[in-house]
């Protein structure tokens, strides 16, 4: 893809989504090449196979509060609700992540615990493994550690100053 093109795309998603990805167009501006090798992962915080949808957003949205400083945890409960996923569902996520359905509760927890590199929950782990197949939990590590790319290459970039809050209103 030439640089023009994904730009272009690049502010089609901004604007679509109104997040700003500026890290993101900074760093094809940068270094078209840093950009290629990033865009390369993309597809990891995607992924969802195996995974059911409301597993994947909670996974994707837990990662993001916690990893984040609330724009990205934002755009994942815009792209959420817009995938269908049930809003009263993404807005327990986020303000009450205890009272989610056990097993989604397990997904959310071992997010989390990744991201903190706290508590390898054997149990837990295998609960997962068991309602959801193991081609599920290894596509939920996959998406924990692709997740992970977008607020860390904005503080990498040295872009992350401004924070906010969670806005329930998507």
């Amino acid at each position: 893809m030439d640089t023009q093109q994904a730009k272009l795309e690049l502010e089609q998603f901004a604007q679509h989504f109104d997040y700003d990805n500026g890290y993101i167009v900074q760093l094809l501006e940068d270094s078209p090449e840093a950009f290629q090798a990033f865009a390369a992962a993309q597809g990891m915080p995607n992924l969802h196979r195996s995974l059911p949808l409301d597993a994947f957003f909670v996974a994707k949205v837990a990662v993001m509060k916690t990893e984040d400083c609330g724009p990205c945890m934002n755009l994942s409960l815009k792209m959420g609700a817009e995938q269908g996923i049930d809003r009263e569902l993404l807005k327990t996520i986020v303000t009450d992540p205890q009272s989610l359905p056990p097993n989604l509760r397990d997904i959310h927890d071992h997010a989390v615990d990744v991201i903190r590199n706290e508590n390898d929950d054997a149990d837990r782990m295998e609960r997962i493994r068991n309602h959801y197949g193991i081609e599920a939990f290894a596509e939920l590590a996959v998406v924990i550690v692709g997740c992970r790319i977008y607020p860390t290459l904005k503080r990498a970039m040295g872009m992350a100053s401004t924070c906010e809050l969670a806005k329930l209103d998507f």
